[in-house]
């Protein structure tokens, strides 16, 4: 019962049925059909997948209150903003389409990707919607509203 469990010893027989399916299997996903396809997929979930957030900073001051959303790479044509029920609502629209002539295969390829990335923001206080300015300039879009809050001071006794 003392005895240390010791697997058993692999002998070079029982190794090669196992090392000729994986070759198998590698020769399979190696072929270039089934690779290109395998790339394509690949494309599809990295594009699909990839971070879909918009960062923002908010500060205040005495007289407004300002949200910077960070949007690089991002034309103006692209940003929507929206202002329902004491929120904004800021939509960052992806229309890209690339097309390639192969020359050598005569093939046409075309792809396309539609997408939207969206952020509410609810807003700390009720404010007109004539009183929010938005300015977008160097990949990143100001919002300014007024300051609503009133601070009061707390004194010691």
């Amino acid at each position: 019962m003392n005895e240390q469990f010791q697997p058993p010893i692999k002998k070079k027989k029982d190794i090669e049925p196992f090392q000729h399916l994986l070759d198998m299997v590698e020769q399979f996903f190696d072929e270039r059909p089934l690779q290109k396809m395998l790339e394509t997929l690949d494309d599809y979930f990295q594009q699909t997948f990839k971070q879909t957030y918009i960062p923002i900073d908010v500060h205040e001051t005495k007289q407004e209150y300002i949200i910077t959303a960070h949007l690089p790479n991002v034309n103006r044509e692209q940003i929507e903003l929206e202002f329902i029920d004491n929120h904004l609502i800021l939509t960052v629209k992806n229309n890209e389409t690339i097309e390639a002539i192969n020359e050598q295969t005569h093939a046409y390829e075309k792809k396309q990707m539609y997408q939207n990335i969206r952020r509410t923001l609810p807003l700390p206080y009720p404010v007109s919607e004539k009183e929010i300015k938005a300015a977008f300039q160097n990949g990143k879009l100001i919002i300014r509203f007024p300051q609503r809050r009133k601070r009061i001071d707390v004194e010691e006794n």
